[in-house]
């Protein structure tokens, strides 16, 4: 058996899959950020959208504030799988996605098959591009709003801006708390994308990627801003799916799994 369903939310489920592509959400986000792929997922694959504390389902369990301790959660329950996986994140997510797979390798645990990462330069975000955690309330909701994506509408609504906003705080307190290790390049096959208009992420900062890849496809970049997945779902998702497919073929094909890439 493969792991806990409180932690994903499969919206097709397709138990004979040949892989799971888990998604991590960004900052504020949550694993609704994920419906819009829906439709473009190939039948050999489930998407399942990783369900982080503090939010939507989990509202009621306390929100990770540091980054270690969220990719050693994730990496923990991801040990239990049992079938090709591969990783997603968007700009956080994406931060999570590498980390758990750095603790995943470390534990001896079986990695996933492809790393995919939106948004996300493997040195981490700059800090003055993010809001800070010793801002206001006032001056961190105008950071976010000036990031674009749908949190700074959230935060629009004074009744869901109190709902949001510690979950939005702990987030950003967790992507400031990254550190980028002195490591060897990860063994398994990674893809990067970013946004051509991406002031949090500027395209040219991806490049770093080439020395902790050994197979590294990217960065490719898309026509948008740090959020461009959310207006391009089916272009993205179309690539992505098209890179887990060619990491596939190199991995051993069991007898009983469904159509095949």
């Amino acid at each position: 058996m493969s792991t806990n369903p409180l932690w994903y939310q499969v919206f097709e489920p397709r138990p004979a899959a040949r892989v799971r592509l888990y998604g991590l959400p960004c900052a504020g986000g949550g694993a609704s950020s994920y419906r819009p792929w829906t439709p473009f997922v190939p039948e050999w694959a489930e998407l399942r959208a990783i369900r982080l504390p503090g939010r939507q389902a989990r509202h009621r369990e306390p929100s990770f504030d540091d980054c270690d301790t969220a990719a050693r959660a994730i990496a923990g329950w991801l040990s239990e799988e049992d079938t090709p996986y591969a990783l997603f994140g968007h700009s956080m997510g994406a931060m999570l996605a590498y980390r758990a797979t750095r603790f995943l390798l470390a534990d001896g645990a079986r990695p996933p098959v492809f790393v995919a990462s939106a948004c996300w330069p493997v040195q981490g975000v700059p800090p003055a591009t993010m809001p800070a955690t010793t801002d206001d309330d006032e001056t961190f909701c105008a950071k976010v709003a000036g990031m674009g994506g749908s949190a700074s509408e959230l935060l629009a609504d004074p009744d869901v801006r109190e709902l949001v906003l510690p979950v939005l705080r702990a987030d950003f307190a967790l992507c400031h708390s990254y550190r980028l290790r002195d490591e060897p390049p990860l063994p398994v096959p990674v893809s990067v994308y970013g946004g051509v208009d991406d002031p949090v992420t500027v395209a040219e900062s991806l490049g770093t990627w080439q020395a902790y890849a050994d197979r590294l496809t990217g960065p490719r970049l898309f026509p948008g801003g740090h959020f461009f997945l959310q207006e391009r779902p089916a272009e993205l998702a179309e690539v992505v799916f098209d890179d887990l497919a060619a990491a596939l073929r190199t991995v051993p094909v069991p007898a009983d799994r469904g159509d095949h890439p």
